[in-house]
């Protein structure tokens, strides 16, 4: 188990604790700014595969939101009241990218070729990044041959430190993890939506924060942190996903 613990500053404040999805990582700090400049608050990040953390809470751990990758594990959670079922709603939409070890782009039906040994992906078992993957390769009928060649990483960030570590050719894992590095996005109709859903512990202590918190994530602010890092947004008012917004410009 791997689990990464940050704070956005170190003061007296209060703190409100966020259970945060591996594939956030990086919008963190700014995510915690934002919502700081307007709260008297400190966010204090616990970042990780979405079902360690989804199991954390379901064993008593103090957190206050659970931002996950995976919906399922908030459904979940909601169903016996370890998470506030009112407050469960989507906040983005997950998008996968993979990454060349050569830093250039190429069809994917290269993975096959001798020269890429070895494929990481996030454990399908952890992280629906993982089973985005897997999907992708099926759908592009390469899995037969790519899945002897796959190295798992326990969460989309561990799986691109195996890829940057030179165990690995190629990666596929989050998109907002590799902005900036000439990464292609998966088309998303390869796989079934990666749909990523918060919801606030229902044992929380700063349940007035928290739901502040959550509001701002669908917030326009928030939406546009989101869209910065190449996430699609949530499900419009009819159900179905809105793929309208750019999500790797």
């Amino acid at each position: 188990m791997s689990l990464q613990l940050s704070s956005s500053q170190e003061t007296t404040q209060p703190t409100l604790t966020v259970a945060a999805a591996a594939d956030l990582a990086p919008l963190e700090p700014e995510l915690a700014s934002n919502f700081e400049k307007t709260n008297p608050i400190r966010i204090k990040w616990v970042t990780g595969a979405s079902a360690i953390l989804s199991q954390n809470i379901e064993n008593g751990a103090p957190y206050d939101v659970l931002l996950s990758a995976n919906a399922q594990f908030v459904d979940r959670l909601s169903s016996f009241r370890k998470i506030d079922p009112a407050s469960v709603k989507v906040y983005a939409l997950g998008r996968l990218g993979i990454l060349w070890k050569d830093g250039k782009r190429h069809p994917i039906k290269n993975l096959k070729e001798n020269w890429v040994r070895f494929v990481a992906l996030p454990n399908p078992k952890l992280a629906p990044y993982g089973v985005a993957a897997e999907e992708t390769l099926k759908h592009a009928g390469v899995w037969e041959f790519v899945s002897q060649k796959v190295v798992y990483g326990e969460n989309v960030r561990q799986t691109l430190q195996l890829f940057e570590s030179g165990n690995a050719d190629a990666v596929l894992t989050s998109n907002s993890l590799l902005q900036g590095k000439n990464a292609e996005v998966i088309p998303d109709d390869w796989h079934k939506p990666i749909v990523q859903k918060c919801g606030i512990v229902a044992e929380s202590k700063n349940l007035e924060t928290a739901r502040k918190f959550a509001d701002f994530l669908t917030s326009a602010a928030g939406e546009a942190i989101f869209a910065k890092f190449g996430f699609a947004s949530g499900p419009t008012p009819s159900g179905a996903p809105d793929r309208k917004r750019p999500v790797n410009p």
